[in-house]
C-alpha cells in the first residue's frame, strides 16, 4: 500500500471522529444543565410531598386528643370518668404525645398522665403564665390553641396543646398536652439520607432537624420552602425546610456525565478506527464471503445431524415409554391373579412358588415403573401436585411400612426428631415418599446387622418450612472412588458377576433428580465396612391452614340458654346470623335499626347484643351510646365490613366491648363466642 494511499484513508476517520466529538460534547453540556434542573425538580416534588406528610401527621395527632375533648362534652362530663384510662392510650398510640393533663378554668394543673415524670406540675397555677392570654382567647372562642415551642416546668420542652372543653353549656376546663413530633417525623424521614430537613415554628425556634441542614452555603434554588398554619385564631405558622445534606450534592451526579463524556469520546475514537478498519478490510471482503458460505453449508450439515440426532433420541423416548407401558399391563394382570391363587384353596407346596412369584414379578413391576419415572424426568414431562400434608407424619408411616422388612432380617429403624410438631406444608406428598422410600430401601438393601437411624429436623424459614432428614445405616458402606458416581444411572456398589445384592441403579438416580426437581439438596458421606449417610434438605411453601389449638372447650358449654339481639338492616344478614347461632342452640331476636335496638333493650333481657354500625333512623353507635346510658352491663359487639384502625377505636370508644368484621364465619362463631358469653355472663 502506498502513503499517498495510506493518508487518503486516515482522512475520513479524522473527520468522523471530529464530528463525533462534537456532538459529545454538546450532549455532555445539555446533560449537566438538564441534571441541574431535574435534582432541582426532585427537591421541589419531595420536599412538597414530606411537608404534607408533616403535617397531616401534626393534624392527626392533635385530632387524638381533640377526640377525647369530644367524647366528654358528648356524655356531658360522664365520660370524664376514662379520662385518665383515654390518655394513657393515646399516650401509647402516638409517640408525640409527651403527657396529657386537665387544667380547671382557672388554668390550674389538675390532673397529670403520667404522673411519675410529671408530679411538679399538679396544682401549678398557669394564669400568670405568658400564654395564659392565647389560652383565654382559644377558651372564648372554643377552639383547639396550639403553643410556641416551650420549656416545661418540670423539664425539657413541648408544644402545649389546649383543647377547651364544654358542657351544659359552661367552660369546664381544658384537656392539655405536650407534644414532641421529633419520634414521628424521624419515622417519615427514615429513607431520605441525602436530603436534610428543617421545621421552625412561629418564633423562628428550631424544634425538628435531620441531617444537619445548612442554608447559608447552599443556593437558594437547591432549598425548598413552605409554611403551614397550626393556629388559625393566632395565625401561627410552622416553616418547614428541605434541601441536600451536604455541600457536593451534584457531585455524584457529575461523576456519572464525566464517565459518560470518558464513554462518548472514547466510542468516537473506536468508531473512527472501524471506519478505518473497515477501508482498510474492504481488499478482503470477497475472501470472507466465500468463507462465509462454506460455513453456512457447514451449519446446515449440522443443524440436519442435529434433527436426526433429535429424532433418534425421542424415538428411544417413546420405544422405551411403550415398551414399559406394555410389559407393567401384563405384568399388573400377572401380580393380580398371584394374589387370587394366594387367597384360594390351593396346595399348601405351591404356595411357596407363588410367594416367589409374587417377589419376582412385583421387582419387576418396581424396575419398569423407575424406567418411566427416568423417562418422565429426562422428557421433562414431570408434574408436581399440591397437596397439604405433614412431612413428619409421612416419614412416620414410610418407617412404619419397612419396619416388618427390617425387622426380618433383624434390623431396627429408630426415628430421631427434635419435637413432635405437626407443622402442614404444600407439596407433591407421592414424590416426597418416593424419595424417603428409594434411600431407606437403599440402605435396607445394604445393610446386614445393626440398623438404620432416621434423623429429622424442621423449620420456619421466610415464611417456608424447610427439612432436613438424615438416614443413617451400618452397612456395607460406599468405596471412595464410587462416592462421586453413585447418583448416576445405572451404578451399583457391586458389580459384576459376583455381586451380592440386587437392584437396576435406578432408585438413587431418580433420587437426585426429584431432589433437584423440587429444589432441594441432597448429598451422601460413606465409610466402607461401617455405614453409609444419606442427607436430604428439602423446603416447601408452609400451609395456611395449620392445626391451631383453641383454649376454649366449646364441646362443654351448653348456650342454650343465652338470648341475642341482632341488630341489622340487611335482611339476608340477619338470616345467616340467627341460622348460625341457632347451630350453636342460641336464641336470638332481631331489629332493623338503632331506635328499635334502644327500645329492645329497655324492654328485654339479652346477654348479648351484635350491633351493625351502618343503619337508617340511628346508627349502631348512636345506637350503643343510648344503651349505655341505661345498662353498662351487656355485651354490646359491632359488626361492620370497615376494618380500619378508626373505625374499631370509635366503636369501642362509644362503648363497644368488641368489633367482628363482616362476614362473621360459623368457625369463629363456634370458636370464640361461647368463652366470651361466658366472660359478660
Amino acid at each position: 500500500m502506498s502513503l499517498k494511499s495510506s493518508k487518503r484513508e486516515l482522512i475520513f476517520p479524522i473527520i468522523v471522529f471530529a464530528v463525533f466529538i462534537t456532538m459529545v460534547l454538546v450532549l455532555w453540556n445539555k446533560s449537566l444543565k438538564t441534571q441541574k434542573s431535574t435534582f432541582i425538580r426532585e427537591i421541589q416534588t419531595t420536599g412538597s410531598l414530606r411537608a404534607k406528610e408533616f403535617f397531616s401527621l401534626v393534624k392527626y395527632d392533635v385530632k387524638s386528643l381533640e377526640n377525647l375533648k369530644q367524647r366528654i362534652e358528648m356524655t356531658n362530663g360522664s365520660y370524664f370518668q376514662y379520662w385518665e384510662k383515654d390518655a394513657h392510650l393515646i399516650l401509647e398510640q402516638n409517640p408525640s404525645f409527651k403527657f396529657v393533663e386537665w387544667l380547671d378554668t382557672l388554668m390550674v394543673v389538675k390532673m397529670v398522665t403520667p404522673l411519675e415524670t410529671n408530679r411538679a406540675a399538679v396544682g401549678l397555677d398557669l394564669s400568670k403564665h405568658p400564654r395564659y392570654p392565647e389560652w383565654e382567647n382559644h377558651v372564648r372562642d372554643s377552639s383547639t390553641n396550639i403553643s410556641p415551642w416551650t420549656k416545661l416546668h418540670q423539664g425539657g420542652s413541648a408544644f402545649l396543646v389546649d383543647a377547651p372543653v364544654y358542657f351544659d353549656g359552661k367552660f369546664r376546663g381544658s384537656v392539655t398536652a405536650g407534644m414532641d413530633f421529633t419520634s414521628p417525623f424521624d419515622e417519615l424521614v427514615a429513607d431520605l439520607d441525602k436530603y436534610a430537613i428543617e421545621v421552625k415554628d412561629e418564633k423562628g425556634t428550631i424544634f425538628y432537624s435531620k441531617n444537619n441542614p445548612n442554608t447559608t452555603d447552599i443556593g437558594k434554588e437547591f432549598i425548598f420552602k413552605t409554611s403551614f398554619e397550626v393556629d388559625e385564631l393566632d395565625g401561627q405558622k410552622w416553616t418547614f425546610s428541605l434541601m441536600p445534606s451536604h455541600l457536593n450534592f451534584l457531585a455524584e451526579r457529575k461523576e456519572a456525565t464525566y464517565i459518560y463524556l470518558t464513554f462518548g469520546v472514547l466510542l468516537s475514537f473506536l468508531t473512527s478506527l472501524l471506519v478505518y478498519f473497515y477501508q482498510s478490510s474492504r481488499g478482503k471482503n470477497r475472501y470472507l464471503g466465500h468463507v462465509n458460505s462454506k460455513l453456512k453449508e457447514l451449519n446446515k450439515s449440522l443443524k440436519k445431524e442435529q434433527l436426526r440426532a433429535e429424532k433418534s433420541s425421542m424415538a428411544k423416548t417413546e420405544f422405551i415409554s411403550n415398551m414399559s407401558h406394555e410389559i407393567r399391563t401384563s405384568l399388573n394382570a400377572i401380580i393380580g391373579f398371584i394374589e387370587v391363587l394366594k387367597l384360594s384353596e390351593i396346595q399348601s407346596s405351591l404356595q411357596e412358588y407363588l410367594s416367589l412369584m409374587d417377589i419376582s414379578s412385583k421387582k419387576l413391576l418396581l424396575l419398569v415403573n423407575d424406567i418411566l419415572e427416568i423417562d418422565k424426568i429426562e422428557s421433562g414431562k414431570t408434574t408436581f401436585r399440591k397437596d397439604v400434608f405433614s412431612p413428619l407424619k409421612e416419614l412416620k408411616n414410610i418407617i412404619r411400612i419397612y419396619q416388618r422388612t427390617a425387622e426380618e432380617k433383624g434390623l431396627n429403624i429408630a426415628l430421631e426428631t427434635a419435637s413432635d410438631s405437626d407443622l402442614e406444608a404444600i407439596g407433591d406428598t407421592g414424590k416426597y415418599g418416593q424419595i424417603i422410600t428409594n434411600i431407606l430401601r437403599n440402605s435396607l438393601k445394604f445393610t446386614e446387622k445393626g440398623g438404620i437411624t432416621v434423623s429429622y429436623r424442621e423449620k420456619i424459614v421466610n415464611g417456608d418450612l424447610t427439612v432436613d432428614i438424615t438416614i443413617k445405616d451400618t452397612g456395607i458402606g460406599i468405596p471412595k472412588n464410587k462416592l462421586k458416581t453413585i447418583f448416576d444411572r445405572f451404578t451399583q456398589v457391586d458389580v459384576g458377576k459376583a455381586k451380592r445384592h440386587e437392584g437396576s441403579g435406578l432408585g438413587l438416580y431418580i433420587t437426585y433428580k426429584l431432589v433437584e426437581l423440587l429444589g432441594g439438596k441432597i448429598g451422601v458421606t460413606s465409610q466402607e465396612n461401617v455405614g453409609t449417610e444419606f442427607y436430604l434438605s428439602l423446603e416447601f411453601p408452609l400451609s395456611e391452614t395449620q392445626n391451631k389449638t383453641i383454649n376454649t372447650n366449646t364441646e362443654s358449654v351448653d348456650l342454650s340458654g343465652c338470648k341475642v339481639l341482632i341488630v341489622d338492616d340487611n335482611r339476608v344478614n340477619v338470616m345467616v346470623l340467627k341460622k348460625t347461632l341457632e347451630k350453636l342452640g342460641v336464641r336470638s331476636e332481631s331489629v332493623s335499626n338503632g331506635l328499635e335496638a334502644v327500645n329492645a333493650a329497655k324492654n328485654n333481657c339479652y346477654d348479648l347484643i351484635f350491633m351493625d354500625i351502618h343503619m337508617p333512623k340511628m346508627d349502631g353507635l348512636s345506637a350503643t351510646k343510648e344503651i349505655r346510658k341505661f345498662n353498662k352491663a351487656i355485651g354490646i359487639i359491632g359488626l361492620s365490613a370497615d376494618v380500619t384502625k378508626e373505625a374499631i377505636d370509635e366503636a369501642k370508644g362509644v362503648g363497644m366491648n368488641e368489633y367482628f368484621t363482616k362476614p362473621i364465619s360459623f368457625d369463629k362463631l363456634r370458636k370464640y363466642l361461647p368463652s366470651y358469653l361466658i366472660k359478660i355472663s
